[in-house]
């Protein structure tokens, strides 16, 4: 009796190959690319809504796949978007360590880009973290005062694929239902 394995990759990975595919930006997805520290803070903040993300072990960098078009307007620094007239290097999918290229989060059929608005709100919070000027004054949610130390206790996505980030006072954050560090991901009407 002949089995044949179903691969649960996207058609553009090979998921039993053992080389790295040089795949064209801008046709199934746009790249965007990320200096490592600013990376791991953006996947902290993600958690579980994250997409694939590749890591180049050597070169210190991770790649987002988002769907094409939906970042050419985002001007993040440190952050690049790599579209239409760009190639990415894309490991196997089994390949999920490194030292080199390779899968930080592998992809699937079902989940093969990360949803733009969510990532950029992500970023911005990592850039924002590691910046050594001191943070913007954000309004507090609970008791609705400024506060020039604010917290990100979540951010909420809206149906027309907009997100805003929730801060907190350091006095009112352990009143947040996320509680601090952690983000929650809603999706509210308008």
């Amino acid at each position: 009796m002949n089995t044949m394995t179903v691969s649960n990759a996207p058609g553009w990975v090979d998921p039993h190959g053992l080389d790295v595919r040089t795949l064209p930006a801008g046709r199934w997805w746009d790249a965007v690319r990320v200096p490592i520290g600013t990376g791991v803070r953006a996947l902290t903040y993600l958690g579980d809504e994250t997409g694939p993300v590749i890591k180049d072990g050597y070169g210190g960098i991770l790649y987002w796949l988002i769907r094409p078009g939906s970042a050419d307007h985002w001007q993040l620094r440190q952050v690049q978007v790599l579209g239409s007239g760009w190639h990415v290097a894309v490991p196997p999918q089994h390949r999920t360590y490194g030292p080199g290229l390779h899968w930080r989060v592998p992809p699937s059929r079902e989940e093969h880009r990360t949803r733009p608005e969510l990532l950029h709100c992500a970023l911005s919070a990592a850039l924002d973290d590691a910046s050594e000027r001191r943070p913007l004054a954000r309004v507090c949610c609970r008791c609705e005062r400024t506060t020039e130390a604010p917290v990100l206790v979540r951010v909420v996505a809206s149906r027309s694929g907009t997100a805003r980030a929730v801060y907190a006072c350091p006095d009112c954050v352990h009143h947040c239902p996320a509680g601090p560090g952690q983000l929650e991901w809603r999706t509210t009407t308008r």
